[in-house]
């Protein structure tokens, strides 16, 4: 019997500055069979109808009591979508917006920012839910936040923290995520770099938080990067995204080994087992052409980074893989 693979789906990812972008968030998606729709301020009508809606953004409170009009345009978008059903994703500042568009009420935190690595727990629900199976009861993440959220109607609270609850929340099929799994070393240096009124509410220099904090937001990424492998995963079930070929990750580095093998960085992410020996993979090259090989192996050497490089013998041992080029896979993933 023939079946019908999916169709591809998109995702439209609403920003507000190109700092403040997807990040890590992005390549999971097309790992889950999403295409990408990135616009900078600019959401449309019919978002209401998308696949998927994302909106992102970083903000220690945004210090005002009515929010600017596309702020205001945005939460109306999400208001549309979970009346409708659709589902959306809200993460830093989106969050808020998805909180609001629930039903609550949003406002700027009388205990004051919080910017750096800090631990949250998960709460009963959150145990219970798969998108933290295997997590620890207390886990660290980036927080860049300064906002409190009062009760979500029809929300379950996943993720809290004394200090400022509903880090993580549900509503329907529709995630909120106050913290920024997405971020990260050097993405985490630009937003301190860019952002130095938020750095000085917090009492530091920029120099002196990014030596404190810079290092942690490396050790967290393991943590961070399966939480957006697993959103995105939920996301393409939720739409039935993940037909044709997809997308596992931008080649940044390529070591030569004898024969036909090479070792391409910085591969997949570690605790997120999306490929498999044997496995073959296209190396669509910056110019359009393409390589075809096998994976023969992960190569992890005792590494501890959130990403594991991919042996791969060549089916062309002359065949040039530069940097820029993205592997690509026609097989289902395995996560």
């Amino acid at each position: 019997m023939n079946v019908t693979p999916p169709s591809p789906r998109t995702a439209v990812i609403l920003i507000h500055g190109e700092e403040a972008g997807p990040g890590q968030l992005g390549p999971a998606l097309r790992r889950s069979g999403f295409s990408l729709d990135i616009r900078s301020r600019a959401p449309q009508p019919e978002d209401t109808e998308a696949d998927l809606v994302v909106v992102m953004g970083k903000s220690l409170g945004l210090q005002e009591e009515e929010p600017p009009p596309l702020l205001e345009e945005e939460r109306r978008l999400l208001a549309r979508r979970l009346e409708a059903g659709r589902p959306s994703l809200g993460i830093g500042l989106g969050a808020g917006l998805l909180a609001a568009a629930a039903g609550a009420r949003v406002r700027t935190g009388e205990k004051g920012p919080v910017l750096g690595v800090h631990p949250v727990s998960l709460t009963a629900e959150g145990l219970a839910d798969p998108l933290f199976a295997g997590f620890e009861e207390f886990f660290d993440v980036l927080h860049w936040q300064g906002d409190t959220i009062e009760p979500i109607p029809g929300a379950q609270e996943l993720v809290s923290t004394a200090r400022y609850p509903h880090q993580i929340f549900r509503v329907g099929n529709s995630y909120g995520v106050r913290f920024h799994p997405e971020v990260d070393g050097g993405m985490f240096e630009r937003w301190v770099r860019d952002s130095g009124e938020d750095v000085a509410r917090v009492g530091l220099t920029t120099e002196e938080l990014l030596k404190r904090e810079g290092p942690r937001v490396v050790r967290v990424q393991q943590h961070a990067m399966l939480m957006m492998e697993r959103l995105a995963t939920f996301f393409a079930r939720q739409v039935g995204a993940g037909g044709g070929e997809r997308y596992l990750f931008t080649v940044e580095a390529i070591q030569r080994l004898a024969g036909r093998g090479v070792l391409l960085s910085p591969g997949i992410p570690r605790r997120a087992p999306i490929v498999r020996v044997g496995q073959t993979l296209s190396l669509k090259r910056p110019d359009g052409s393409r390589v075809e090989g096998t994976v023969r192996g992960m190569a992890s050497f005792g590494d501890t980074g959130s990403a594991i490089p991919l042996l791969v013998l060549l089916d062309s041992p002359d065949a040039e893989v530069p940097p820029g080029s993205e592997a690509l896979t026609s097989e289902p993933l395995t996560v």
